[in-house]
């Protein structure tokens, strides 16, 4: 698909460039529009103006509501001609909305008083809501049907919406009362094969809405739960003020799903939107280096811990008169609390998941706490024995365990490392489960708070833990044998 962009973008160029005002036109008709969108993006905004200004007023209106956020900004302050502005009066309210947002103040009020005033008090109704509240990305030109309609009386006014105040068409219109208090919901079909006589009150099914104050990943929580193309958006006394559509809610989870892996890794986003291509590296360095630093800092309780157990071990297993390297022991760090952070990572994301969609509730938590617990326990078991093969191939290979003044403590280190390693996974996978379910009891959005809280204590615990019951082992060895 990218081999058939580059020629599409070389076309367009020619046609630009040889100023072919017809087969520019016919260019909007022969590809999908987001094609065009996508070769239109990357032509320079002289190009871009030209190309807008040749084609039909609600054609140039169309493609530009394909564009990304960025390039809309820029061609609406390059708008200084009415044809321009006729072009952003084209648009849906919601989104002249979304392009007003992202420019400076003056040429906002420059927009805003070319727009009509019924439409700027829809406009202005949108733009009081925070970004993430459904109110900020509903629709506020809808068509909607009285109850009291007839079958016939309601498609007239569908078709008198659509041309004469460019309502959004859609696949379920909104029924209400007089006072436009949220009744329910009725399809096209329903409309157009029942009788032209009917009443809608007969007619139409109850419909889930949604408050235009509730966050959009609540909306979006309500999209999957019904099979619906479109959710009407209400006030708090029930009155019918909007719409969302499932082309909102699929912007509103990818942002979701973006944000949520972004926080996990560590990253703070200004724009979640910005693709990587087109993010500065500068932008880039800023969003990941606080986590870094604040990692790499509490990387010190493990350095810590690290270099003064190191000494305690060595001269502990030497007092016992154990011969055994101290790079044998330090070698083996890495691989228990990297083993340990992969294990909590699993269950901190598995939970994080669940607590973001709603299936866990507070009556949930000690069933998750016991799950994981089994789930650990098993996993930890299946490692140590895996853990325990490793490590004989590895020592044989190696020659260690041919050695007979090293046999003994290779082996009991082997045995150290591996019960070690089950009881981490078992800590790691219970840090996991209750950290989120933690930050979500404090208010806190567990995503940010999982992943570098976990790392730090799963790298200082499970260090702690391993060598504890390498010094323990040894003991026991030390006191059965002797």
């Amino acid at each position: 698909m990218d081999n058939n962009i580059d020629q599409m973008f070389e076309e367009l160029q020619k046609l630009i460039k040889n100023k072919s005002v017809k087969l520019s036109r016919e260019f909007l008709d022969e590809y999908p529009i987001a094609y065009v969108a996508s070769c239109f993006e990357q032509l320079s905004l002289e190009d871009q103006l030209f190309y807008l200004r040749v084609l039909k007023r609600d054609e140039a209106a169309e493609l530009f509501s394909y564009l990304d956020d960025e390039v809309k900004a820029k061609l609406a302050i390059s708008f200084t001609e009415e044809w321009g502005m006729e072009i952003l009066q084209e648009l849906q309210s919601d989104e002249l909305a979304d392009v007003i947002e992202d420019l400076p103040a003056n040429i906002q009020k420059r927009i805003l008083f070319e727009t009509p005033p019924e439409k700027r008090n829809l406009i202005n109704s949108i733009l009081k809501y925070k970004e993430d509240q459904v109110g900020s990305i509903m629709s506020v030109d809808i068509s909607t049907i009285r109850a009291d309609y007839t079958c016939k009386k309601a498609l007239s006014k569908i078709k008198r919406d659509y041309k004469k105040n460019n309502a959004e068409l859609s696949h379920y219109f909104f029924v209400t009362d007089d006072k436009g208090v949220l009744l329910g919901s009725i399809s096209l079909e329903e409309i157009v094969f029942a009788n032209e006589n009917e009443k809608i009150e007969s007619l139409y099914s109850a419909v889930p809405s949604v408050y235009a104050h509730n966050d959009t990943e609540h909306a979006s929580n309500i999209f999957a739960e019904h099979d619906m193309s479109s959710l009407p958006v209400v006030t708090s006394d029930n009155r019918l003020v909007g719409m969302i559509t499932s082309d909102d809610v699929i912007d509103i989870v990818r942002n979701s799903a973006t944000e949520d892996m972004y926080k996990m890794a560590g990253i703070t986003i200004e724009d979640k939107e910005e693709s990587y291509i087109k993010t500065t590296v500068l932008s880039i360095v800023k969003s990941r280096i606080l986590w870094l630093i604040i990692l790499m800092i509490s990387a010190t309780l493990s350095q810590f811990i690290i270099q003064s157990f190191t000494d305690i071990s060595e001269n502990f297993i030497k007092s016992l008169g154990v011969t055994l390297s101290t790079a044998i022991i330090v070698s083996l760090i890495p691989v228990i609390s990297g083993a340990a952070g992969n294990a909590g990572s699993q269950s901190s994301t598995t939970i994080t998941r669940s607590l973001a969609l709603g299936e866990i509730e507070s009556k949930d938590i000690k069933k998750v706490i016991l799950k994981e617990f089994n789930i650990s326990v098993v996993v930890g078991l299946i490692l140590f024995f895996v853990n325990v093969l490793r490590l004989s191939i590895y020592f044989l290979i190696s020659g260690d365990l041919l050695h007979a003044d090293e046999r003994t403590s290779i082996i009991f280190m082997i045995l150290a490392s591996s019960i070690a390693l089950w009881f981490v996974i078992i800590l790691a996978k219970f840090l996991g489960t209750i950290i989120p379910i933690f930050a979500l009891k404090l208010k806190k959005d567990p995503a940010v708070m999982s992943a570098p809280i976990l790392t730090t204590l799963t790298d200082a615990i499970s260090t702690l833990i391993f060598f504890g019951i390498t010094i323990f082992i040894f003991w026991i060895s030390f006191v059965v044998l002797v």
